[in-house]
């Protein structure tokens, strides 16, 4: 069992990476705003600083990828808060390119970042988790790490990789008291997709992406359904189904549809709208 009952819910200890911004931030807030004590760390500094001001939120500047960095930042945190009970892993980045005209430089940012990060964070928490009372790890994927896209296909491998892990993950966990979920959402409405979608407007939709709440919300019913993945987003698990029928033949189409999934004259629908999915 996670997390200490407080007035008859669960209260977690919660560290958020890549807090600073997008689904990240989102979810530092969120749990902040519901009573948890919320470790919010980040790279950007300054960005972690224009945090709003929040009761039991506290900050750490740390880039999750180095591990020598983390442990000290976790080393911190632990005295501060204590160990950790639920950790989401959202700090990510994402490059626009094809393969063989992409940077070297480029794609190897992407596996240290999304990748390694994900190895380093889960390397760093789940034994202090396992050693205590339990806890929840929820690592922020990509549906682009189950259907291939060309435009970005070194994000995509990166994505995929952090899903296989994910899934081997949870089940060498399934004793220790440490739940893992992988959330897998398309498009989702942050500064990044903002930037992609400035940058490489060639590329990228100018359609909305789904609220980061439907991703945090996803994943909260993932753990509570114990299960390892979840697709938020309106037709999301429809996509990821289709490609595990049809690998090969229908991979155009889906990345046709991944890309021009909500119309560009449709307003983003509100959280409380959106469908979530798991599997």
């Amino acid at each position: 069992m996670t997390g200490i009952r407080q007035g008859g819910t669960t209260a977690h200890t919660v560290l958020v990476t890549g807090a600073a911004s997008g689904i990240g931030r989102h979810a530092a807030l969120t749990y902040a705003r519901r009573g948890h004590p919320v470790a919010a760390v980040d790279i950007d500094a300054g960005r972690l600083a224009q945090l709003p001001q929040q009761a039991g939120l506290h900050t750490f500047v740390c880039d999750v990828a180095d591990s020598a960095a983390l442990d000290r930042t976790l080393e911190d945190v632990e005295a501060a808060l204590g160990t950790p009970t639920r950790v989401v892993h959202s700090a990510g980045i994402a490059r626009v390119g094809r393969l063989l005209g992409q940077p070297l430089a480029d794609i190897e940012q992407l596996v240290r970042v999304n990748y390694l990060g994900s190895v380093q964070v889960a390397r760093a928490v789940v034994p202090r988790m396992a050693a205590g009372q339990g806890g929840d790890l929820i690592l922020v994927a990509s549906i682009a790490g189950w259907v291939p896209m060309t435009s970005v296909g070194a994000y995509s491998a990166s994505k995929a990789a952090v899903v296989a892990m994910a899934e081997v993950l949870a089940r060498e966990c399934a004793d220790s008291g440490v739940r893992v979920v992988c959330v897998c959402p398309p498009a989702v409405e942050t500064p990044m997709l903002t930037e992609m979608q400035r940058s490489h407007p060639d590329v990228i939709s100018d359609a909305p992406g789904i609220h980061p709440d439907v991703v945090l919300r996803a994943a909260e019913r993932a753990l509570a359904r114990r299960r390892v993945l979840a697709f938020p987003g309106r037709g999301t698990t429809t996509l990821w189904r289709a490609r595990r029928l049809a690998p090969l033949r229908v991979t155009r189409l889906l990345e046709a549809v991944l890309l021009k999934q909500l119309s560009k004259h449709r307003p983003a629908q509100s959280p409380a709208r959106e469908a979530d999915e798991e599997a």
